[in-house]
């Protein structure tokens, strides 16, 4: 042994400063000291991530660097940061692999005017064209009321054709010059799809055909009672093939207003780029008398537009909690960057809608906002009686500002009595900001209309080319309608 070493432990009390004695504690220090940094390095090896051990590694390194009394060398952490930064480069591109949109390929009729309620009919208001691509303007009051068919035991049947395609590029912002195009999904070619008006006690036939050129699977769900087999989620209902087509068939019941959308996952992927519209199921007897309009708040999360299809949110496993705990429970931010009201944004404020003092007016409200938990209508300087998804005769409440969670909807009754600009939009202020808010050009009511007897409703007009039917127990149609369009094939 070391005669320096024994002379330490029999005059251990003392102090000495022999060089060399010095050294060989020291060397004991580091041999402890690269003892326990190796425990270190396998235990991170075993329990941390990649990223943690590549951590530790650079500031292992750094350590060495400063105990040999080397600077640290920052040509080599440069290297690793761009390494790191080219890395996350290319993950950026595996996540957005589509060009944004410079050409829209399917347009809708130019709005060549403002929105006006003064020549709108009272009641139910049917569309006469039903393969009709309608504007935002237009789509106001397009009410699809199906091709009918009434038979002499007093059954009407109602048959819609909705047609999804994948390959629409449309304007989602009223900007003329350069708007903001959308990699849509669409029934019949807008956003949202037509808004499709029955009576309850209908019978209805809709049949969704899933264009051959779609890359994906779609289907329908109707908020409303129908069978299991009819509900658009489980069997051929709830997966339609690119190039294949189902026909949901059901009675229309009970009366109000309600969404409909597709229901393939990921569910809130599909209603965002734009598989969605609403339904409304009127009373046998009709309302009272007022001029209809149908608003359906949405809104576009452009990030979920470049966003993998097979990605869909679902709950933590133990083994990510364990290994990237912070950036597992991240909040989502969640929010769109473009909120509009029947399609692109700013749309009834470019182009406001024409009212009159005295006339009663409803709004057919649907919330089919994904992304934000709420959604709201604020009417400025009046009041409305509002009915919860339309389900009820009398009103609930009077109101001006009502909130709607996703997928919920309701009806407004109101009428001015005193002319003006009255804004309506989300009392978000963000919401209102991005685009969801509009405009009422009230104006007084002209002497010319103020004798015109009120209609309380409009019926569907008999044409002249009707075929006779015969429905499925045999009894013979009254009149009908001709058949559904259908795609080309």
């Amino acid at each position: 042994m070391n005669p320096n070493f024994k002379l330490f432990r029999k005059h251990k009390s003392e102090k000495y400063h022999d060089i060399s004695s010095l050294k060989n504690r020291s060397s004991l220090r580091n041999c402890f000291l690269i003892a326990v940094l190796s425990l270190l390095v396998l235990s991170a090896v075993t329990y941390n991530s990649t990223y943690s051990i590549e951590l530790y590694a650079k500031s292992h390194n750094k350590q060495q660097n400063n105990d040999s009394g080397k600077t640290t060398d920052s040509t080599t952490d440069n290297t690793n940061n761009d390494n790191l930064q080219v890395k996350d480069n290319a993950e950026a591109t595996q996540d957005e692999p589509h060009q944004i949109p410079t050409k829209a390929v399917v347009a809708t009729s130019p709005i060549t005017n403002d929105p006006s309620m003064i020549s709108v009919p009272v009641g139910k208001n049917c569309a006469t064209n039903l393969s009709e691509r309608p504007n935002p303007i237009e789509y106001l009051t397009y009410f699809n009321c199906g091709h009918v068919t009434k038979f002499q035991n007093g059954t009407t049947l109602r048959e819609f054709s909705l047609i999804v395609n994948e390959n629409n590029v449309i304007p989602i912002t009223n900007n003329k010059t350069d708007p903001v195009l959308y990699n849509a999904w669409t029934f019949n070619n807008t956003i949202p799809g037509p808004t499709m008006r029955m009576t309850e006690g209908d019978v209805i036939k809709l049949t969704v055909y899933n264009s051959k050129d779609s890359l994906h699977p779609h289907s329908l769900h109707m908020h409303s009672i129908h069978s299991g087999t009819m509900d658009g989620v489980t069997g051929m209902a709830g997966a339609i093939p690119p190039g294949g087509h189902y026909t949901y068939t059901f009675t229309a019941a009970p009366y109000g207003v309600y969404p409909y959308h597709c229901h393939v996952a990921p569910v809130q992927s599909h209603i965002n780029h734009g598989l969605y519209g609403a339904m409304i199921i009127d009373p046998k007897v009709p309302r009272t008398p007022a001029k209809e309009m149908v608003m359906l708040m949405n809104g576009y999360n452009l990030k979920d537009d470049y966003t993998k299809a097979s990605e869909s949110e679902q709950p933590p496993t133990a083994s990510a909690l364990r290994t990237n705990f912070e950036k597992v429970t991240q909040s989502d931010e969640g929010s769109n960057q473009i909120y509009s009201v029947n399609g692109p944004a700013f749309v009834y404020n470019d182009h406001p809608i024409k009212l009159v003092t005295g006339q009663q007016y409803r709004i057919y409200l649907v919330n089919m906002l994904e992304f934000d938990l709420t959604n709201s209508f604020h009417l400025h300087g009046n009041m409305f009686e509002y009915y919860p998804a339309g389900t009820a005769k009398n009103p609930s409440f009077m109101t001006d500002v009502v909130e709607l969670g996703q997928g919920d909807r309701g009806i407004l009754e109101f009428n001015y009595t005193k002319p003006g600009m009255y804004m309506f939009h989300a009392h978000v202020t963000e919401f209102t900001d991005l685009g969801w808010m509009g405009m009422f050009n009230v104006v007084s009511k002209p002497d010319s209309m103020m004798m015109q007897p009120v209609a309380t409703s409009v019926q569907t007009s008999v044409k002249s080319d009707h075929i006779t039917g015969v429905n499925h127990n045999g009894d013979h149609s009254l009149s009908t309608v001709r058949p559904p369009f259908v795609p080309a094939a």
